[in-house]
């Protein structure tokens, strides 16, 4: 992370784990309580971003991504995945242009692993990879009237998600807004580490701060999966949802792993999808970690943690990937090995099979 920037937040009352993300700003009740209640503001400057440039940038990450770049612009941003041969997805990318550069940005942990893999796979194509993370910092802001906010203290008007737009305040010209899924307004800003600070500022006007964790709350409920690397390279692509999500275009043409992942579109169903729940228990849930839900005839169904986070009022939310198969004989209610009520929840989007 940008030092200058760690030491901001760190002025405001940040506290770091290893990873750099936030875990409090010293109030996590109102930390939390603020998510639902918004606007909240959160630093993202732990995520990687990745800055493509060259004559063939656009052909090379085309045959490398899920999704079709043909629909980005300097307005439009879009989801994405990054796969290996077997269709496993190693990182979920926000995709966007900026001056004529594509830029991804994706979880943190990953950022050396997928840079040495796009190194190594772009040989001797006229492309350049730079990692951009420390100059352009990411920052999060979300809540009921957020565009309202963005509108009025930012003289910014983003009305679709994904769209992208220039920050129109002169004195945060540089600051690009990226508007994402998310249980009501939520937006991205990139921007300069200086221009940053203003951004935070002016927003902080209406908004209060949130940590990492909490953040993760918006992605939880809106069914945004994430992969790190516990998880790179544990999930085909439809297993986390993103064929719902439209982050994969089956007519783009090749890409790792789209055969794989077109076989399992064109010729039958996903086996394992990823569902939200909601456990009446706190449960430190790592992301990677397995768990069990038992019936009332003690049958077990086994989960994989995608993203996990204590709900807000009470107990446990999670984004997790099961085998769809065996719930649909689920008898009663499911509960934790603990014994506390396991409920899952409908995703804001439909996982039905054409």
């Amino acid at each position: 992370m940008n030092v200058d920037w760690k030491a901001f937040l760190a002025d405001k009352g940040a506290i770091f784990n290893d990873k750099e993300e936030i875990i409090t700003f010293g109030q996590p009740e109102i930390e939390r309580f603020m998510v639902k209640n918004g606007p909240v503001i959160a630093s993202l400057a732990h995520q990687a971003l990745i800055k493509v440039t060259g004559e063939e940038a656009f052909d090379f990450l085309q045959g490398q991504l899920t999704n079709d770049l043909k629909d980005i612009s300097e307005q439009q941003a879009q989801l994405s995945a990054y796969c290996e041969p077997q269709g496993k997805v190693l990182a979920i990318m926000t995709v966007f242009k900026h001056q004529g550069a594509l830029y991804l940005s994706f979880d943190g942990s990953l950022k050396q692993s997928i840079l040495q893999r796009l190194t190594m796979f772009k040989m001797r194509s006229k492309v350049e990879l730079e990692d951009v993370s420390e100059q352009m910092i990411q920052v999060g802001y979300a809540g009921d009237f957020a565009d309202l906010d963005v509108q009025r203290l930012l003289s910014t008007k983003i009305k679709n998600i994904y769209e992208v737009e220039q920050v129109q305040d002169e004195t945060l010209s540089d600051i690009i807004a990226v508007k994402l899924p998310g249980p009501y307004h939520c937006y991205s800003f990139f921007g300069p580490v200086e221009q940053t600070k203003l951004l935070w500022n002016t927003l902080k006007n209406n908004g209060e701060f949130t940590n990492t964790q909490d953040w993760n709350l918006l992605h939880i409920v809106s069914g945004q999966p994430q992969v790190n690397d516990t998880t790179s390279n544990e999930f085909i692509a439809q297993f986390l949802n993103l064929d719902k999500l439209d982050a994969i275009n089956f007519k783009k043409g090749c890409f790792p792993g789209q055969e794989v992942i077109a076989r399992m579109f064109y010729r039958g169903k996903a086996t394992k999808r990823m569902m939200r729940l909601h456990l009446e228990e706190v449960l430190p849930l790592e992301t990677g970690e397995t768990f069990k839900l038992v019936d009332e005839a003690d049958k077990n169904y086994k989960f994989t943690t995608v993203l996990s986070a204590p709900d807000i009022y009470e107990g446990t939310v999670c984004l997790a990937v099961t085998t769809i198969k065996p719930l649909e004989s689920i008898q009663g209610q499911l509960r934790t090995e603990n014994g506390a009520v396991a409920n899952i929840e409908p995703l804001p989007y439909d996982l039905t099979e054409e």
